[in-house]
């Protein structure tokens, strides 16, 4: 650390707020997204590539009455800043674009450029007139098609070849829905990167890539949250009147068990939709960080406390409820799925290549909830076990 160091702030960033109190810094060539508060904010629109550090450090606390140190700046702009080409240093090496912790085994099927073809045609969808018009008809549709076929959908079951069918529209359905939320980061001006497939939770799972919607107002970055479900239902109501049309009624009642599921992406207490949804009305960035920080806060002084973290020890409560609810289901209410675990895979095998062969919601959730278990105790014992070991 040198008295006459002079900060040098990277030419490609922009800032972006995300509420009063709240900014983050977006490196677009490395595509870095760095989240700071206001008072950091006004720190770094002190520097204009040539004044020394020493000097901005004096002009901040002088202007906003504060007393910032040497030190606490240095490591802000260097240790912290710099590895991301917020700060230019050509000692720090950058850190490369890295994907969601949470996210695992990720991968990306089809490009930005080639899905950037089509969500340019699809951004009408959103136009005000067309997206009011387009709700209300296809939730007229829906009614209808739950009301006529209402004992077929909720009491039939199905063959192996009718749950491939399923499994085949679910995958094309999940795939317009990806492209539901690139289309409508495309029609508000945000940048939306290639569709991809990643697994979380053991479950494989599909994403698009929306990060620079955080420069989009609030309003706009829900309705882009929202829009894979809305894309969802649009797919809905084709396969519907395709099934009309075609007097197919299989197609009809799949449309309508597919339908059904949309609501799990309205889920707040996993990485679903919903959550981004209520992170974004909350304008609150990792809800879930925020909601177990205030769980281990609990014993301690609130004096400082306002509604916002009474509310996030609610919301990180209710997680901890649902974690100890499913561990309390598989372990003491249903033992034999993890025990007998092996021989459902065996079994399940065997009835997949079978002929006339059926299945049921209950024998897929004897396969995927212990692996929802074994995931949970595997993360649980990662973080018991020391690193050294």
């Amino acid at each position: 650390m040198t008295p006459d160091l002079i900060p040098i702030l990277s030419k490609e960033i922009t800032f972006n707020p995300i509420n009063k109190n709240d900014y983050f810094i977006h490196q677009t060539v490395y595509d870095h997204r760095v989240r700071i508060s206001q008072d950091l904010y006004c720190f770094l629109q002190l520097i204009d590539n040539q004044k020394s550090l020493e000097i901005i450090i004096l002009e901040y606390n002088t202007k906003y009455d504060s007393i910032v140190t040497y030190d606490f700046a240095y490591d802000f702009l260097y240790q912290k800043l710099a590895k991301f080409g917020i700060i230019e240093s050509p000692d720090i090496q950058i850190k490369p674009d890295l994907k969601p912790a949470y996210l695992k085994l990720s991968f990306i099927v089809i490009s930005e450029k080639t899905a950037s073809k089509l969500t340019k045609y699809l951004k009408f969808l959103f136009l005000p007139r067309i997206l009011i018009s387009v709700l209300i008809i296809s939730v007229i549709t829906l009614a209808f098609s739950f009301y006529f076929f209402n004992n077929q959908i909720m009491h039939s079951s199905m063959a192996k070849s009718e749950w491939l069918f399923l499994f085949l529209l679910s995958f094309i359905g999940v795939t317009f829905h990806e492209f539901g939320h690139a289309s409508a980061a495309n029609y508000y001006g945000a940048r939306h990167g290639g569709i991809g497939g990643g697994f979380y939770l053991f479950m494989p799972v599909y994403f698009a890539d929306v990060t620079d919607i955080w420069k989009l107002p609030k309003k706009e970055r829900i309705i882009v949250n929202m829009a894979g479900m809305y894309f969802e239902i649009i797919y809905v109501v084709f396969l519907i009147v395709l099934g009309l049309i075609f007097n197919y009624q299989t197609l009809i009642i799949l449309a309508c068990i597919f339908s059904i599921s949309i609501l799990h992406s309205l889920n707040p207490f996993a990485r679903s939709d919903g959550y981004w949804i209520l992170s974004d009305a909350l304008e609150k960035p990792n809800l879930m960080f925020h909601g177990f920080l205030r769980i281990k806060h609990i014993f301690k002084s609130k004096t400082n406390w306002q509604k916002m973290d009474y509310f996030l020890l609610v919301y990180g409560l209710i997680c901890i409820c649902f974690i100890v609810f499913f561990l309390y289901f598989v372990v003491i209410k249903n033992p034999d799925s993890i025990l007998y675990f092996p021989q459902n895979i065996k079994k399940f095998a065997a009835n997949l290549f079978a002929s006339n062969s059926h299945f049921s919601l209950a024998e897929l959730g004897k396969l995927f909830i212990p692996l929802l278990f074994f995931y949970l105790v595997f993360g649980l014992l990662k973080k018991l076990i020391p690193k050294k070991i």
